[in-house]
């Protein structure tokens, strides 16, 4: 979860892009395993959630309402979570268990 007034979603989508490429990030397949993928889930101006079907930048992110890889961090970063006016507690809850059950925490920290 991050906030900065001055940068919309486009704007996101390029800075994950940089945050890509200072990580040497590696893709050989179109959709296939990357070393580091950096996704916009849901961008927001104060209260309203964007919405774009611009194929570069898709908001809120088709997949993320499916993904407990997404939602369960998101979950235990901020447990009032919406997306698309749905609680993330309630996407978690509808999950399947193993999945859920899949998603563990690492000691890996952001360093700056």
């Amino acid at each position: 979860i991050v906030d900065d007034p001055t940068c919309d979603g486009p704007g996101w989508l390029r800075r994950g892009q940089q945050l890509e490429t200072a990580a040497d990030r590696v893709r050989e397949v179109h959709w296939g395993p990357r070393t580091l993928d950096v996704d916009i889930v849901s961008c927001r101006e104060g209260s309203i959630e964007l919405r774009s079907g611009d194929p570069e930048l898709t908001l809120p992110h088709p997949f993320a309402h499916q993904r407990a890889f997404v939602l369960v961090p998101w979950l235990a970063a901020d447990s009032a979570a919406e997306l698309s006016g749905t609680a993330v507690a309630e996407l978690v809850a509808g999950l399947d268990t193993d999945e859920r059950a899949a998603v563990r925490p690492t000691d890996l920290a952001l360093q700056r």
